[in-house]
């Protein structure tokens, strides 16, 4: 038997409990798509079996990681919410201490997940040194956006240390417990060679050869020293419309070197603004705002007037009822209305845009028992290959990547 032969009935019957029919903003832009990863040094004197035992806690209660991607028709797809969707990858102790100066190497060894048919959505890697453990943790963005990501962190970690956490979201994907997946219905995964052109062209695309990195570091008396200039001069700025600006003005020759015009991407966390999702909702929930500039402007003008035209932009769109307009929550999770998306999304463009994703507005990773006596966040990896991600590393510091396709030198 096919996918295509099952019962339209059979999958009805399970929605929200074992199958869930990804939306058609999953279908055309995140089949494929690179995933979500993080790099987290854990410091703690803890064996990695005991590591791992409180991760598979944590992926039992975050349920929606144990999901895996099935086709059900021609460019259709569901999770299908099975107990192998999620993969724990424990390599080799390495018998020296852990440095920086790895990273690269490291994220070789570790499991990188693909939003692809009959693969897991969700991975863990593993590697014990003597001073701690290295995780490399792997999310598809059909199942999680980055704060779902580092809200299942901050679960993990205090599962692992013993201390309790808000639980997610009622508002969940999946109920009851995941359905057993054996020999018999793995006649129903179709094969590799079965994937469609466009899903192949988009892994192609979207999985360039290399990707370069860098790190700056925020604090707030540099923030706090920008803020009272900009009083000055009657603007009204936020500490990530300066720290994106700032990048913007240091890198967007290095990161776009092509083009003479950038389109700034900034992702809005629906969770702040829609009324009816739950601020601990976990899965995708988030929209984009765009704001255009010529490299000759972002070269000219100064940090404050690109900084007050980003905010001017996103206040436009950051509203209740263009995100009642846009998103409901539906029982399945948030759905996107796609015929206001697409009214409002122009294309998205490798050679063009800068992704600013701001998760500064969570609690700082010190607060979330993630913070530099737990370990340290050596790298944040989104599905944009160019653009900025902001977090509050710890308090009064934040910690930005810089992600691009081209030497950042």
């Amino acid at each position: 038997m096919t996918i295509k032969q099952i019962d339209k009935k059979t999958l009805e019957k399970n929605y929200g409990k074992n199958i869930l029919p990804l939306s058609t903003f999953d279908n055309e832009y995140f089949i494929g798509s690179p995933p979500l990863e993080i790099l987290f040094f854990y410091k703690k004197d803890l064996p990695i079996l005991k590591l791992k035992e409180s991760l598979l806690k944590t992926i039992h209660s975050y349920n929606l990681f144990s999901s895996r991607l099935i086709m059900i028709g021609d460019h259709k797809f569901a999770l299908q919410y099975c107990t192998d969707g999620a993969v724990a990858n424990d390599l080799p102790p390495v018998d020296a201490d852990f440095d920086n100066n790895r990273i690269d190497d490291i994220e070789k060894k570790m499991v990188h997940v693909q939003t692809l048919p009959g693969k897991p959505l969700f991975a863990v890697t593993g590697i014990p040194f003597r001073n701690g453990i290295l995780a490399g943790i792997s999310c598809s963005h059909a199942v999680a956006d980055g704060i779902s990501l580092l809200l299942f962190l901050y679960a993990w970690m205090c599962i692992t240390d013993g201390k309790n956490f808000l639980p997610p979201s009622p508002q969940r994907l999946f109920q009851d417990l995941p359905v057993h997946f054996d020999p018999t219905d793995r006649a129903l995964v179709p094969p590799l060679s079965a994937l469609s052109d466009k899903i192949r062209q988009k892994v192609e695309i979207n999985n360039p050869t290399e990707i370069f990195t860098a790190t700056e570091y925020f604090t707030d008396d540099f923030l706090n020293e920008i803020k009272t200039e900009a009083k000055k001069e009657k603007y009204d700025i936020s500490n990530h419309q300066i720290m994106t600006t700032f990048l913007l003005k240091k890198y967007h020759h290095k990161i776009l070197p092509d083009t003479d015009r950038i389109i700034l991407k900034n992702p809005i966390n629906l969770r702040d603004i829609h009324p009816d999702i739950d601020p601990m909702y976990i899965g995708s929930s988030n929209f984009n705002n765009f704001i255009q500039f010529t490299k000759e402007e972002i070269d000219r003008l100064s940090i404050l007037q690109i900084a007050y035209r980003i905010k001017k932009s996103i206040a436009d769109m950051r509203n209740e009822s263009y995100a009642r307009e846009i998103a409901y929550l539906s029982p399945y999770g948030v759905e996107i209305n796609m015929e206001v998306f697409r009214r409002n999304r122009p294309p998205y463009n490798v050679e063009t845009n800068v992704v600013s994703s701001n998760m500064t507005h969570l609690n700082d990773l010190e607060s979330m028992f993630v913070g530099p006596e737990t370990g340290s966040l050596l790298h944040i990896g989104l599905a944009a290959q160019t653009g900025f991600t902001m977090l509050k590393e710890q308090s009064g510091r934040i910690f930005a990547q810089i992600t691009g396709r081209y030497p950042l030198t």
